[in-house]
This record gives C-alpha cells, structure tokens and sequence, in this order.
C-alpha cells in the first residue's frame, strides 16, 4: 500500500503520523510520503519562496533514505522551517522503525495534498483533524474538510 502522510509540524499532524505509524509499521510492504506543503507567499516575501526552493533542492540531494539512526539525521544541517518539520516527520516515523520519503509543495494545502495523491498513486491519505488554522464551524479544519470532499482515494483523519 501506498501511503501519503500529510504533516504541516502541528500537534494534530503529528498524532496522526504516530496513529498511522502504529497502524501499518509491523509490514514493510507499505512505502510511505510525508508530504508538508508550504503556502503561498505574498509579492513582498517572494524572498523566502526561493529561499524555500533553495533549501527543498539542497534537501533532496541529501536523500533521507539512506539515513539510517536519529543521530544520522542531526547531520543534516536546515534553516529553513519546512525542512525542520520533515526532518521531525521524519524523526517519528523513524521512531517506529518507519523508512519514509519526504517531500515539500507549495500552494494551497488541500489542492496539493490532493494533486500529490492522484499524481503519486497513493492509496490512503492521512492526516490530522486540526493544523494551525483551525475551523471551529466544522467538525474537521478547514484543509481536512476540502480533502475529505474531494479526495478519490481513503482518507484516514486522526482527532
């Protein structure tokens, strides 16, 4: 099975990294994305879009697979905020004894998280209930509640 892992560094994300760890970590047989999408920036911070660039470009060259232990990882030097929480993403999986990919968009939340499943050939989604912009109108937050609409594959959302 393939897995997409949906994290933007929250508590709720990481809750429902460890949830689907547990879930699925006594198999092997499932290859598994963490994906962490970065919004779009404003005319005035473009800057840091391609700071952003920069720093996704040097991230994956690192090629995280081969990374082996925590302390592996500590090597790896980041500035950039997105690649610390898939560097944490990455860290708890690990943590299950997990081998994970990692990978960065930037865009829309829901729209990318939606596009990288279709386009990646995923077969669950995973996610949690509640990021850092919380909808307190909706049972699920707001990015939760696009992809649960729209999404063609399962979803599994952890409260």
């Amino acid at each position: 099975m393939k897995i997409l892992m949906c994290t933007d560094g929250s508590f709720y994300s990481d809750n429902a990294l460890a949830y689907g760890a547990r879930l699925f970590c006594n198999s092997k047989d499932h290859e598994v994305v963490i994906l962490y999408v970065m919004p779009e920036v404003h005319e005035e911070f473009k800057f840091y879009e391609r700071k952003f660039n920069e720093e996704v470009k040097k991230f994956k060259e690192v090629k995280l697979k081969n990374v082996e232990t925590v302390d592996d990882l500590k090597n790896i030097k980041s500035t950039d905020l997105s690649i610390k929480i898939l560097e944490n993403a990455y860290k708890l999986l690990m943590k299950f004894g997990f081998e994970s990919k990692t990978k960065a968009r930037i865009g829309n939340a829901a729209h990318e998280i939606l596009a990288e499943a279709d386009e990646g050939g995923f077969d669950l989604i995973i996610m949690g209930q509640y990021g850092f912009s919380k909808a307190k109108k909706s049972a699920l937050g707001k990015v939760a509640s696009v992809v649960v609409t729209n999404s063609k594959i399962p979803i599994l959302i952890v409260k």
